[in-house]
Protein backbone atom coordinates (compact mmCIF):
# COMPACT_ATOMS: atom_id res chain seq x y z
CA UNK A 1 0.00 0.00 0.00
CA UNK A 2 1.38 3.40 -0.97
CA UNK A 3 1.97 6.15 1.58
CA UNK A 4 0.22 9.55 1.73
CA UNK A 5 1.74 12.80 0.57
CA UNK A 6 3.76 14.69 3.22
CA UNK A 7 4.53 17.90 1.36
CA UNK A 8 3.57 21.39 2.55
CA UNK A 9 3.10 20.31 6.16
CA UNK A 10 5.92 22.24 7.86
CA UNK A 11 3.57 24.18 10.16
CA UNK A 12 1.92 20.99 11.38
CA UNK A 13 5.24 19.20 11.81
CA UNK A 14 6.65 22.12 13.80
CA UNK A 15 3.59 22.25 16.07
CA UNK A 16 3.81 18.54 16.86
CA UNK A 17 7.58 18.74 17.35
CA UNK A 18 7.31 21.67 19.76
CA UNK A 19 4.47 19.98 21.66
CA UNK A 20 6.53 16.80 22.05
CA UNK A 21 9.12 18.81 23.96
CA UNK A 22 6.49 19.45 26.64
CA UNK A 23 6.30 15.67 27.15
CA UNK A 24 10.08 15.56 27.52
CA UNK A 25 9.89 18.07 30.37
CA UNK A 26 7.34 15.89 32.18
CA UNK A 27 9.27 12.67 31.54
CA UNK A 28 12.47 14.16 32.99
CA UNK A 29 10.56 14.79 36.23
CA UNK A 30 9.05 11.32 36.36
CA UNK A 31 11.71 8.90 35.10
CA UNK A 32 15.08 8.02 36.66
CA UNK A 33 18.24 8.52 34.55
CA UNK A 34 18.69 5.77 31.97
CA UNK A 35 21.66 4.51 29.89
CA UNK A 36 22.45 6.63 26.84
CA UNK A 37 20.20 9.41 28.22
CA UNK A 38 17.05 7.54 27.20
CA UNK A 39 15.13 9.47 29.86
CA UNK A 40 15.12 12.30 27.27
CA UNK A 41 13.20 10.14 24.80
CA UNK A 42 9.50 9.32 24.49
CA UNK A 43 7.64 6.14 23.59
CA UNK A 44 5.94 5.96 20.16
CA UNK A 45 2.25 5.02 20.11
CA UNK A 46 -0.22 4.40 17.26
CA UNK A 47 -1.54 7.97 17.63
CA UNK A 48 1.58 9.85 18.75
CA UNK A 49 3.81 9.50 21.79
CA UNK A 50 3.83 8.89 25.53
CA UNK A 51 6.14 9.56 28.45
CA UNK A 52 5.48 6.05 29.63
CA UNK A 53 4.73 5.48 33.34
CA UNK A 54 5.78 8.42 35.53
CA UNK A 55 7.01 7.84 39.07
CA UNK A 56 4.42 10.30 40.40
CA UNK A 57 1.65 8.32 38.68
CA UNK A 58 0.05 8.08 35.27
CA UNK A 59 1.48 9.00 31.89
CA UNK A 60 1.40 12.07 29.66
CA UNK A 61 0.54 11.54 25.99
CA UNK A 62 0.70 13.66 22.87
CA UNK A 63 -2.13 12.50 20.63
CA UNK A 64 -1.56 13.68 17.06
CA UNK A 65 -5.03 12.58 15.95
CA UNK A 66 -6.87 14.45 18.70
CA UNK A 67 -4.32 17.31 18.60
CA UNK A 68 -4.10 17.29 22.39
CA UNK A 69 -1.81 16.59 25.33
CA UNK A 70 -3.57 14.09 27.61
CA UNK A 71 -2.71 12.99 31.15
CA UNK A 72 -4.11 9.57 32.03
CA UNK A 73 -3.91 7.55 35.24
CA UNK A 74 -5.20 4.03 35.97
CA UNK A 75 -6.68 3.86 32.48
CA UNK A 76 -8.76 7.02 32.86
CA UNK A 77 -8.21 10.48 31.44
CA UNK A 78 -7.41 13.03 34.16
CA UNK A 79 -7.01 16.13 31.98
CA UNK A 80 -6.35 17.23 28.43
CA UNK A 81 -5.03 20.40 26.85
CA UNK A 82 -5.85 20.86 23.17
CA UNK A 83 -3.10 22.29 20.96
CA UNK A 84 -5.41 24.67 19.12
CA UNK A 85 -4.85 28.27 20.22
CA UNK A 86 -1.54 27.56 21.92
CA UNK A 87 2.12 28.23 21.26
CA UNK A 88 4.83 26.01 22.72
CA UNK A 89 5.28 28.27 25.76
CA UNK A 90 1.56 28.64 26.48
CA UNK A 91 1.00 24.88 26.03
CA UNK A 92 3.80 24.19 28.51
CA UNK A 93 2.27 26.58 31.03
CA UNK A 94 -1.22 25.13 30.56
CA UNK A 95 -0.11 21.50 30.96
CA UNK A 96 1.84 22.13 34.15
CA UNK A 97 -0.96 24.29 35.55
CA UNK A 98 -3.23 21.27 35.04
CA UNK A 99 -0.73 19.04 36.82
CA UNK A 100 -0.84 21.40 39.79
CA UNK A 101 -4.64 21.48 39.71
CA UNK A 102 -4.78 17.68 40.08
CA UNK A 103 -2.25 17.61 42.91
CA UNK A 104 1.19 17.41 41.26
CA UNK A 105 3.26 20.46 42.11
CA UNK A 106 6.13 20.03 39.64
CA UNK A 107 9.18 22.13 38.85
CA UNK A 108 9.85 21.49 35.14
CA UNK A 109 12.92 22.64 33.24
CA UNK A 110 11.75 25.11 30.60
CA UNK A 111 15.12 26.00 29.05
CA UNK A 112 14.14 24.28 25.77
CA UNK A 113 10.64 25.81 25.77
CA UNK A 114 11.14 29.06 23.87
CA UNK A 115 8.67 29.30 20.97
CA UNK A 116 5.93 31.91 21.36
CA UNK A 117 4.40 31.86 17.86
CA UNK A 118 0.90 30.26 17.93
CA UNK A 119 0.66 26.82 16.35
CA UNK A 120 -0.68 26.64 12.78
CA UNK A 121 -1.58 22.98 12.96
CA UNK A 122 -3.76 21.23 10.39
CA UNK A 123 -5.57 18.40 12.19
CA UNK A 124 -5.95 16.34 9.02
CA UNK A 125 -2.21 16.51 8.39
CA UNK A 126 -1.49 15.67 12.05
CA UNK A 127 -3.71 12.58 11.85
CA UNK A 128 -2.09 11.58 8.55
CA UNK A 129 1.35 11.83 10.10
CA UNK A 130 0.26 9.69 13.06
CA UNK A 131 -0.49 6.89 10.61
CA UNK A 132 2.72 7.42 8.65
CA UNK A 133 4.89 7.51 11.77
CA UNK A 134 3.35 4.30 13.08
CA UNK A 135 4.06 2.55 9.77
CA UNK A 136 7.64 3.83 9.87
CA UNK A 137 7.89 2.53 13.43
CA UNK A 138 6.72 -0.86 12.17
CA UNK A 139 9.38 -0.90 9.45
CA UNK A 140 12.13 -0.05 11.94
CA UNK A 141 10.82 -2.65 14.39
CA UNK A 142 11.08 -5.31 11.69
CA UNK A 143 14.60 -4.15 10.80
CA UNK A 144 15.49 -4.25 14.49
CA UNK A 145 14.33 -7.88 14.65
CA UNK A 146 17.38 -8.74 12.50
CA UNK A 147 19.83 -7.22 15.01
CA UNK A 148 21.89 -9.58 17.13
CA UNK A 149 23.58 -8.12 20.18
CA UNK A 150 23.21 -5.12 22.51
CA UNK A 151 20.72 -2.49 21.33
CA UNK A 152 18.56 0.34 22.63
CA UNK A 153 14.75 0.52 22.48
CA UNK A 154 13.14 2.11 19.44
CA UNK A 155 12.11 5.54 20.72
CA UNK A 156 10.92 8.96 19.56
CA UNK A 157 13.33 11.78 20.40
CA UNK A 158 11.77 15.17 21.19
CA UNK A 159 14.96 17.01 20.21
CA UNK A 160 14.95 15.89 16.57
CA UNK A 161 11.40 14.49 16.38
CA UNK A 162 12.92 11.31 14.96
CA UNK A 163 12.40 7.61 15.62
CA UNK A 164 15.70 5.94 16.44
CA UNK A 165 17.38 2.79 17.74
CA UNK A 166 21.08 1.99 18.23
CA UNK A 167 22.80 -1.38 17.79
CA UNK A 168 26.22 -2.06 19.31
CA UNK A 169 28.99 -4.47 18.41
CA UNK A 170 29.72 -4.84 22.13
CA UNK A 171 28.97 -2.72 25.16
CA UNK A 172 26.26 -0.02 25.16
CA UNK A 173 28.01 3.33 25.52
CA UNK A 174 27.13 5.67 22.63
CA UNK A 175 30.19 7.80 23.37
CA UNK A 176 32.67 4.94 23.17
CA UNK A 177 31.43 1.68 21.66
CA UNK A 178 31.19 0.88 17.91
CA UNK A 179 27.57 1.17 16.83
CA UNK A 180 24.94 1.66 14.16
CA UNK A 181 21.97 4.03 14.45
CA UNK A 182 18.81 3.47 12.40
CA UNK A 183 15.96 5.97 12.36
CA UNK A 184 13.25 7.91 10.60
CA UNK A 185 13.09 11.71 10.47
CA UNK A 186 10.00 13.72 9.47
CA UNK A 187 12.33 16.09 7.62
CA UNK A 188 15.37 18.30 8.06
CA UNK A 189 16.55 21.26 5.94
CA UNK A 190 19.44 19.33 4.37
CA UNK A 191 17.21 16.57 2.96
CA UNK A 192 14.06 18.65 2.54
CA UNK A 193 11.54 15.85 3.15
CA UNK A 194 11.02 12.85 5.49
CA UNK A 195 13.63 10.10 5.26
CA UNK A 196 15.05 6.97 6.82
CA UNK A 197 18.66 7.18 7.91
CA UNK A 198 21.46 5.12 9.33
CA UNK A 199 25.07 5.63 10.27
CA UNK A 200 27.87 3.38 11.46
CA UNK A 201 30.51 4.61 13.89
CA UNK A 202 33.40 4.52 13.41
CA UNK A 203 32.65 4.74 9.69
CA UNK A 204 34.11 1.63 8.00
CA UNK A 205 36.29 2.44 5.00
CA UNK A 206 34.56 1.64 1.71
CA UNK A 207 31.10 1.35 3.26
CA UNK A 208 29.27 3.64 0.74
CA UNK A 209 30.31 1.41 -2.16
CA UNK A 210 28.81 -1.71 -0.58
CA UNK A 211 25.36 -0.41 0.32
CA UNK A 212 22.06 -1.38 -1.40
CA UNK A 213 21.34 0.91 -4.38
CA UNK A 214 18.26 2.50 -2.74
CA UNK A 215 20.49 4.13 -0.11
CA UNK A 216 22.02 7.56 -0.72
CA UNK A 217 25.18 8.66 1.10
CA UNK A 218 25.64 11.94 2.97
CA UNK A 219 29.25 12.78 3.78
CA UNK A 220 28.29 16.17 5.27
CA UNK A 221 26.71 14.80 8.47
CA UNK A 222 28.87 14.91 11.61
CA UNK A 223 28.98 11.12 11.25
CA UNK A 224 28.56 10.36 7.53
CA UNK A 225 25.73 7.97 6.81
CA UNK A 226 23.04 6.72 4.47
CA UNK A 227 19.48 7.85 3.88
CA UNK A 228 16.38 6.96 1.86
CA UNK A 229 14.10 9.87 0.90
CA UNK A 230 10.35 9.57 1.35
CA UNK A 231 9.77 10.18 -2.37
CA UNK A 232 11.92 7.12 -3.15
CA UNK A 233 9.49 4.71 -1.51
CA UNK A 234 6.15 6.40 -0.69
CA UNK A 235 4.61 5.67 -4.09
CA UNK A 236 5.82 2.06 -4.24
CA UNK A 237 3.21 -0.74 -4.08
CA UNK A 238 5.00 -2.21 -1.05
CA UNK A 239 7.12 0.57 0.49
CA UNK A 240 7.48 -1.24 3.82
CA UNK A 241 9.26 -4.24 2.31
CA UNK A 242 11.29 -2.09 -0.07
CA UNK A 243 12.74 0.00 2.75
CA UNK A 244 13.10 -2.89 5.19
CA UNK A 245 15.15 -4.92 2.71
CA UNK A 246 17.45 -1.95 2.03
CA UNK A 247 18.02 -1.19 5.72
CA UNK A 248 18.56 -4.84 6.64
CA UNK A 249 21.05 -5.01 3.77
CA UNK A 250 22.86 -1.98 5.17
CA UNK A 251 22.89 -3.56 8.63
CA UNK A 252 24.30 -6.84 7.31
CA UNK A 253 27.11 -5.08 5.45
CA UNK A 254 28.05 -2.46 8.03
CA UNK A 255 27.71 -4.67 11.11
CA UNK A 256 30.09 -7.18 9.56
CA UNK A 257 32.59 -4.42 8.82
CA UNK A 258 32.30 -3.01 12.34
CA UNK A 259 32.79 -6.46 13.88
CA UNK A 260 35.85 -7.07 11.71
CA UNK A 261 37.26 -3.68 12.72
CA UNK A 262 36.67 -4.36 16.42
CA UNK A 263 38.32 -7.78 16.16
CA UNK A 264 41.31 -6.35 14.30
Amino acid sequence: MTLPDLSNWDDTRNALHQSLQVLRAARLLGVEPLPNELEYSTIPTPTGASTGPLNFGGELRLDFVQAAVIYARDGAEVFRVVLDGHSQTSLFDAVFAEFERVGHRLMPDRKKITETVPFALDKTQAATYAGVMWRMYGILARVKAHFYGPQTPLVLWPHGFDLSTVWFVDGMDEHRDPQMNFGFSPGTPDIGQPYFYFYAWPVPGGLPDRLPPLINWNSDWSTPGGFIRYDQFAGHDDPDTLVMDALVGAYNVASGMLKAGAAG
